[in-house]
């Protein structure tokens, strides 16, 4: 029905997530989530499928995150995601079939399909990093009608809720706050249904492709941005070293700017919440979530994080279009985008919203 992973795929599949996690995972990190991956190859094989191989009232869950991946002193932990996964069963008295990240990396829904012994499914609620539970609801922020369970687990918090995405969102973003920053999450069940109508279909070999044309790239830095640029249809937007980084947490969000001067002296702004969300050239706009912003290392060709980006620091800004990108159709729900906007006071949703920008 579907393809073995196996240790060999766990590599790949953390080079190209951190890419797509758009600035919210860097080298810090990627370890760690290599872990995540090698934790679920030691729980035995396991299969990813196509979404459309489940019928459409199987249950799936969605393994996730909640809060802000800059805080380093509450890093995820695979083992939370597991724990998370199994007091959502039982509460909801559930049967999955199969589970799929919020978005990528993701690895903790690998250790989570494993621990299930379910598969993990070829999708995400989004192919690439976004900062709020309801962007990855698949269109459920604007259906109150549908209830679901929402459960986390961190070192300070357990947590389990019920009702729609809305409010069991805010109450799992207070959760993480309470938790110093972050929680391991999964939520559901949700019908199979749901994902192949509005799901990032191909979502996990989307970046496992990246990750092995960064791997077969070799070890120049050059070469391998020309690989990241050339698997993704990106363009480069800046070259040159850090001259500001305002991010700071605030109310469960990494929030504020990284700005970049080129050599040829010309300035790019990013900005942030949680991850990339925008990107202004001398005060225009270029770029806009869910485009894919991302830091690149020069030295190396390696990602650098939002939280990795100290002034003085060289790096390469790279953007690519949303249309080049698996994304959730519930990404393009105006429901998802008004609390991001006020947390950092940008305007997104005209420009994310229209698709021709």
């Amino acid at each position: 029905m579907g393809t073995r992973l196996s240790k060999e795929d766990v590599w790949p599949a953390v080079l190209g997530g951190v890419v797509l996690s758009a600035g919210g995972i860097g080298r810090e990190r990627a370890l760690r989530d290599r872990s995540f991956g090698e934790m679920a190859m030691a729980h035995g094989s396991l299969e990813v499928v196509a979404a459309s191989a489940l019928k459409g009232d199987d249950e799936i869950l969605v393994a996730t995150g909640v809060g802000a991946p800059g805080q380093g002193g509450h890093l995820p932990n695979a083992g939370h995601s597991v724990l998370a996964a199994r007091q959502l069963v039982e509460a909801a008295h559930a049967r999955p079939l199969g589970v799929i990240p919020g978005h990528v990396p993701g690895l903790y829904a690998w250790a989570m399909a494993a621990a299930l012994g379910v598969p993990l499914l070829d999708a995400a609620c989004n192919g690439r990093g976004h900062p709020t539970v309801k962007m990855g609801s698949l269109g459920l922020a604007s259906r109150p009608d549908v209830q679901l369970y929402q459960s986390g687990v961190g070192d300070k918090v357990g947590i389990t809720v019920h009702g729609n995405t809305v409010i069991t969102s805010a109450l799992m973003r207070a959760a993480s706050v309470q938790n110093g920053g972050l929680i391991m999450a999964c939520r559901g069940p949700l019908p199979a249904s749901l994902v192949i109508e509005a799901g990032a279909l191909g979502a996990i070999s989307y970046q496992l492709a990246l990750g092995r044309a960064i791997i077969d790239a070799g070890a120049s830095a050059c070469v391998v941005i020309e690989a990241v640029l050339d698997q993704t249809r990106g363009r480069i937007l800046a070259e040159g070293e850090v001259i500001s980084n305002t991010v700071e947490y605030r109310e469960g969000f990494d929030v504020g700017q990284v700005a970049v001067r080129s050599a040829s002296g010309s300035r790019v702004a990013l900005g942030v919440c949680n991850e990339y969300m925008f990107a202004e050239a001398e005060g225009i706009r270029v770029a806009t979530f869910p485009d894919l912003l991302a830091t690149l290392d020069p030295m190396t060709g390696g990602v650098l994080a939002i939280r990795e980006l100290q002034p003085g620091a060289p790096v390469v800004v790279i953007a690519t279009s949303k249309r080049n990108l698996p994304l959730g159709s519930g990404i393009f729900d105006p429901a998802v985008y008004p609390d991001v906007e006020a947390a950092m006071g940008a305007e997104l949703a005209k420009y994310a919203l229209d698709p021709n920008a």
